[in-house]
This record gives C-alpha cells, structure tokens and sequence, in this order.
C-alpha cells in the first residue's frame, strides 16, 4: 500500500517541527488531493491510531484529539460545529465506523464503537456502543448465565 493520510499528516507535522516555512503546507496539500482528505497538521492523534482504507475521505479538524489504538474508518469527519471553538475529544481504543460524524465539543469515552453511518453530537459514555441519526446509546447484551 503507497502513503496514506497519517503518512502525509506525520510528515507535514515533522516539516512543521523542523521550522521548514511552507513546506508542511504543501505536503499536507498534496495528501490531502490524492486522498480526498484532510487531517489538519494542528490535530492530534496518537501514532498508534488507525484510518481505514489508507484515510480515503477523512476530515479531523484542527485540535481534534484522537487518543492511542483508535480507528476511524473510511469517510469520517470529525470536527466542531461552525463558529465554536472547541473541538471533538476521542478517547483511547475507540472504533469510528464508516461514515460516522462527530461533531461539536464531544468527548468519546474510551473503548466506545461509534456505528457506521452515526451523527455523534453529544458525549459518549466509556465503552458505549452507538448509532443512529442521532446517535443514542444502544443496550449492552449480556452473556447468558452460567449453567
């Protein structure tokens, strides 16, 4: 597999650290157009997360924070609400299905599943499991009793 989002994200990110000028723009620019994409050099996510299909149609926005082991895959967004300032806060463990939204100042508890195809507009529970437009919290099954 070739460079995906988090290669560009990473490389933008280090250009920035070094003080290189336009650079990290230009290369976040490039990854950006081949994937249809754009994670913002100015989110911040962990070196351990994932993104489906190489990050094919994600948006994080700036100051997003995705924490370790979590996944969003292919066409997610995740960013706050037009004119607030505060950004989306997903915790550590957290799969994002396809398609799902999170917007607004949210935080996703660790090990939560967001659905796919779910619009997360408020805070989600740690190791929650969520879906729907808009999200709500589905019941937890629980194993049968022991015999």
């Amino acid at each position: 597999m070739g460079p995906t989002a988090l290669t560009f994200y990473r490389a933008a990110r280090r250009l920035r650290e070094l003080g290189l000028p336009l650079l990290p723009g230009l290369v976040s620019a490039v990854g950006d157009r081949l994937l249809h994409s754009h994670v913002d050099i100015d989110a911040r996510l962990h070196a351990s997360v994932g993104l489906g299909y190489g990050g094919v149609g994600v948006v994080v926005a700036p100051g997003v924070e995705v924490g370790e082991g979590s996944f969003l895959a292919q066409n997610v967004s995740v960013e706050p609400r037009l004119g607030e300032a505060r950004a989306p806060r997903i915790g550590r463990n957290v799969f994002v299905g396809a398609g799902a939204q999170i917007i607004g100042p949210v935080t996703v508890g660790d090990g939560a599943v967001i659905g796919a195809g779910a619009l997360v507009t408020s805070d989600v529970a740690p190791l929650a499991v969520v879906a729907g437009m808009p999200a709500r919290e589905l019941p937890q099954r629980r194993p049968p009793p022991a015999r």
